[in-house]
């Protein structure tokens, strides 16, 4: 039997508090096994439940969710941390990852990007809320790397299966095709194929053909 992926939730509204419970325990696969409105109550049930992962609000009434996140990886190293914020700061973000959080989702959008962002996670990737990878790689304008390793490190965001989703794309395959190749429906696929999309900052399907003719990504 599966286990299910036990979370804490750390937020000092109540009805948010409340209303990510809900969501996550509704999936069927997540447990909120607890829950925390201030530091020093995140500390002691997090040590106590032991969490895969901590929902962490980045504005807590006495402290800031940023100032946490090194205190709990002390308490709960094996837990990896999800930083929830209503502000699309950049600086915020690169705090958050070198502080040892593993992801970063904007409070805008929360229902559908904090699912995925979850999920993300526990298979061991990072996840960036698309409209904040642009801050996070280096820009074409102004940055002295080669485009090829710009192009490398775009590319490497992706997750595995964004990877191999969107080379299918690119070589042409229908999303029915890439789903019977991939095992998945086409709904699934067309989720890997906005969000990768999304992560390289690119609309059009002409676009991705030539990153990954560069990347030689079409063989």
């Amino acid at each position: 039997m599966k286990n299910n992926t036990r979370i804490m939730v750390v937020d000092d509204h109540v009805m948010l508090l409340c209303g990510l419970s809900l969501l996550l325990n509704a999936e069927g696969d997540f447990e909120v096994v607890a829950r925390a409105s201030d530091a020093e109550e995140a500390l002691e049930k997090a040590q106590a439940s032991k969490p895969d992962i901590i929902l962490l609000d980045i504005t807590l009434q006495k402290t800031s969710g940023l100032d946490l996140i090194e205190e709990l990886l002390v308490l709960v190293p094996q837990t990896r941390i999800i930083m929830l914020t209503m502000h699309d700061n950049p600086h915020y973000m690169e705090k958050a990852l070198q502080r040892g959080a593993k992801g970063f989702v904007l409070k805008k959008g929360l229902e559908e990007d904090l699912l995925y962002a979850v999920h993300s996670v526990m298979r061991g990737e990072v996840y960036i809320h698309p409209s904040l990878l642009k801050t996070y790689i280096p820009d074409s304008g102004k940055s002295q790397i080669p485009d090829i390793d710009r192009d490398r490190a775009r590319w490497d965001i992706l997750s595995d299966r964004e990877q191999e989703v969107l080379a299918l794309v690119a070589r042409g395959y229908t999303s029915k095709e890439i789903g019977e190749h991939c095992l998945l429906s086409e709904k699934t696929v067309a989720t890997y194929r906005s969000r990768g999309m999304a992560k390289l900052d690119i609309e059009k399907r002409s676009d991705l053909v030539r990153l990954a003719m560069r990347l030689d990504k079409m063989s």
